[in-house]
């Protein structure tokens, strides 16, 4: 039976929704370490889904030993995102799904978007107190926000629905579906720096703890940002 194998990165324990694998309980990694679970007979396909102050983000979409044999992985975004995960077969980069720096990417275009972007974004990004983008809420109910994420993320992670109920769908997105290479292991990297496996993690990149995020209401309210350092953020 294939492994999954889920490292978090980061300096702060880090939740998972199980969905398919771990009996469906939700899983927590601590810092710096790494669980593995196991596939069952009867459930080849589920999501692992990183958990945010209670929000779903970036979630990992296993399928193994699907049609022609092979695996099928792929990293979405279309639910939300507070922090940066990647996932591949063992021992295949080139199977490789995710944007390792989506979250230093976000900020990056956040801190460029032109007043009225920012205005058309109201309620699906979320700072600190300081201004810092922590969150992004659910793309699929901001339709302003798809176009957002593509300018920078684009064919690194599934940003749209695909294609699904008669809808074509977005090529760059279906593409995040190809096959992987037969069956193996399903590696997921969880960082709050660089989710590139092996990468060494940033650690002045974590997030800020609930009680200091709130909603971003207009571009004067996020104004006050952190200026951009050269550790990732």
């Amino acid at each position: 039976m294939p492994k999954i194998f889920i490292t978090n990165k980061s300096d702060h324990p880090q939740k998972f929704y199980c969905h398919g694998f771990n009996n469906n309980q939700d899983l927590v990694v601590k810092p710096n370490s790494k669980s593995t679970l196991t596939a069952p007979n009867h459930q080849n396909s589920g999501a692992i889904i990183a958990v945010h102050d209670g929000h779903e983000g970036e979630q990992a979409e296993i399928t193994f030993n699907g049609f022609g044999g092979n695996d099928f992985i792929d990293m979405s975004n279309i639910v939300g995102a507070g922090g940066n995960m990647t996932i591949q077969q063992e021992g295949e980069p080139s199977t490789r799904k995710g944007d390792p720096l989506f979250m230093q990417n976000l900020r990056k275009a956040w801190k460029k978007a032109s007043p009225a972007t920012r205005d058309g974004l109201k309620g699906s990004i979320f700072t600190n107190k300081e201004g810092k983008v922590v969150r992004m809420g659910p793309i699929k109910e901001h339709p302003k926000l798809e176009s957002f994420v593509r300018s920078f993320a684009d064919g690194k992670t599934y940003i749209g629905v695909g294609a699904w109920n008669g809808s074509p769908g977005v090529k760059t997105d279906n593409d995040q579906s190809s096959a992987g290479k037969g069956t193996k292991n399903a590696v997921i990297t969880y960082s709050d720096g660089d989710a590139s496996p092996g990468h060494p993690d940033d650690k002045t990149a974590h997030r800020a703890p609930m009680e200091q995020v709130r909603m971003v209401e207009s571009f004067e309210a996020a104004e006050a940002h952190q200026p951009e350092n050269h550790n990732g953020e």
